[in-house]
């Protein structure tokens, strides 16, 4: 079984019960096609670099599975046609330098904190 990495971009506009469903269902496609999910991080809503679909935001997700590449293609189907996704990048992992990558998100701040902190001056 191969390692992959994907980063998923959701509509931001999804309400709290709509976002849950599509993670859900990632979560599901995964592990239904015998892949095993190491690492699921939500980081939340963020700025996107250029507007996609008219939108200036998104909400990542970051996911760390292993599985065969058929399961990567079905993923990326799947991805294609959930109206929740706006944008999603998958690459796979060399094993050999596993060890050294560490990904964390950005240091900027969600964007809802930064409203926040604008709303308050």
């Amino acid at each position: 079984m191969r390692k992959y990495e994907t980063l998923c971009i959701l509509n931001p506009d999804l309400d709290e019960g709509q976002t849950q469903s599509a993670v859900e269902k990632i979560k599901g496609i995964i592990t239904q096609a015998a892949g095993t999910i190491q690492k699921f991080e939500d980081w939340g809503t963020r700025k996107l670099a250029y507007l996609v679909e008219k939108k200036d935001k998104g909400h990542y997700l970051l996911i760390h599975f292993s599985g065969t590449p058929a399961l990567l293609s079905e993923l990326e189907r799947n991805f294609r046609v959930m109206d929740a996704v706006i944008k999603f990048q998958s690459v796979r992992l060399d094993e050999r330098k596993e060890s050294e990558i560490k990904v964390s998100p950005p240091e900027e701040p969600p964007v809802e904190e930064s409203v926040r902190e604008e709303e308050k001056k």
